[in-house]
């Protein structure tokens, strides 16, 4: 599970209310080491700390029947108490001429810094809202550590900020290039070109995404229910726009996090061919919407996924208003197994061009009764290449008999006849891309097509 941090300028609008309920209702899936309240440009002079406090109590009432639907650890709200603080309740760089002045750092600057330095494994910092927690730690770490203990420390983090919503941002990736930064955005204060808005916008790409399962009225009757669902606001501008940072670490077999060019639930980012392990934006996907046309825009690599991580959250939600038991009717993950790897990491299979391969995952399996498992098998051509067209189709055909739980797939011909491994590529341009020898993603998505609310796991194969 990976180790996050949550930023959130909490009680500016309702949408981190919603993210933070449905981390809650996801915590299983997660480290969580931090909740800290913030700023932002919306909310630049106060923090709410007692906002976060009120849901994880509220989480507290609900957390037995949770606990009992998972076969991994939810945290106890008495954990998750003891990672509540407040970053400094003042905008952006402000916060650093404070401590240029003598000003001390806020309770959760010190967190951060203790957090970062508590375990050898990257941190993912998402900030929900302004980043000046993050720039007030790293302008401590700068001027009390060597520049060797700085290199460490800034080798761990993993920032996924939603837009830049203060002006620390471009100064932690101006003075930091080195470190790890995924930033969905366009200009200052320009919310609806950046990739995280696919997660619910109207705006993004109309007529492409599902929007019945993002409505009020869906809300309404599958979220806003029981305990915890009461306290899920109404939708005011947008449904959970931070929520695209909670889902790119999600562990589901689709995405991963050390890899943001892969695609997953919360989106997909391309780096600069000269800073591929640091600082990234948004990339694009081809998909076929709702009305049957093609979009190739950034909001897609979030919007493709809509029905499946809305599902979900109903799904859990569900959990928390009952226990699991023998006869339960709730929707539980399946385990997904393919050539007899079982987990959420990839297969990766060596092949040659003319190889024959299958992939068999008939091993799968549900922990619910009665489940009717549906497979579905795609080739995801865009994290092979940041140029499509030079990616080699597969033809992926369903084996006999097994009900679309195994495939055969034929390795074709690059695009110019041959490739050689990227460090002896020759040309420059789109013809040295179309020269490498690509890795090719297949994934399978799994689910039980008898529950309402269909829990979807993956398993992605890179050959």
């Amino acid at each position: 599970r990976d180790r996050i941090f949550i930023l959130t300028d909490i009680a500016n609008e309702p949408d981190d209310t919603m993210s933070l309920i449905r981390l809650l209702t996801h915590s299983d899936l997660y480290q969580v080491e931090g909740l800290v309240a913030i700023t932002s440009f919306w909310l630049p002079n106060v923090t709410y700390p007692e906002h976060i406090q009120t849901l994880v109590d509220a989480y507290g009432t609900v957390y037995d029947n949770l606990k009992s639907h998972s076969n991994y650890t939810f945290p106890t709200a008495e954990y998750l108490t003891s990672k509540v603080a407040s970053g400094p309740k003042t905008y952006g760089m402000q916060a650093l001429r404070a401590l240029d002045n003598g000003g001390n750092l806020t309770s959760g600057t010190q967190l951060l810094i203790e957090t970062v330095d508590a375990s050898a494994e990257p941190l993912y910092i998402q900030a929900w809202g302004g980043s000046n927690t993050l720039a007030t730690a790293l302008w401590h770490i700068n001027r009390t550590r060597s520049a060797e203990d700085l290199h460490d420390f800034t080798s761990k983090i993993r920032v996924y900020s939603i837009s830049d919503q203060d002006d620390t941002g471009p100064w932690i990736r101006y003075n930091f290039p080195a470190m790890r930064y995924v930033a969905t955005r366009a200009g200052f204060s320009q919310y609806s070109p950046a990739a995280w808005t696919g997660i619910s916008s109207g705006g993004s790409d109309p007529g492409g995404p599902n929007s019945t399962i993002v409505s009020q009225a869906w809300l309404t009757e599958n979220i806003q229910i029981g305990p915890l669902g009461k306290l899920y606001p109404d939708v005011l501008y947008i449904m959970e726009g931070d929520t695209p940072a909670l889902l790119f670490n999600i562990q589901n077999g689709l995405g991963n996090a050390a890899h943001p060019s892969w695609g997953g639930w919360g989106g997909r980012y391309s780096s600069n061919p000269g800073n591929t392990d640091a600082q990234y934006a948004d990339a694009v996907d081809a998909v076929v919407g709702e009305n049957g046309k093609s979009y190739n825009t950034n909001h897609a690599t979030i919007w493709r996924w809509r029905e499946f991580f809305q599902l979900e959250f109903a799904a859990r939600m569900q959990w928390t208003l009952a226990p699991n038991s023998p006869d339960s009717n709730a929707t539980h993950p399946p385990i997904v197994i393919v050539n007899e790897s079982c987990g959420s990491e990839v297969v990766e299979l060596d092949v040659n061009v003319g190889d024959s391969i299958v992939l068999d995952a008939s091993a799968s399996w549900s922990p619910d009764a009665k489940a009717n498992l549906n497979f579905t098998w795609f080739q995801y051509v865009e994290p092979s290449s940041i140029t499509p067209g030079v990616v080699p189709r597969l033809n992926i055909t369903h084996v006999a008999g097994l009900e679309g739980r195994a495939v055969e797939i034929e390795i074709p011909k690059p695009a110019l006849g041959y490739c050689v491994h990227s460090k002896e590529v020759t040309q420059f341009g789109q013809w040295g891309e179309a020269e490498k020898c690509l890795t090719l993603h297949i994934v399978v998505s799994v689910k039980d097509i008898e529950r309402e609310y269909a829990i979807t796991r993956y398993r992605r194969v890179l050959l």
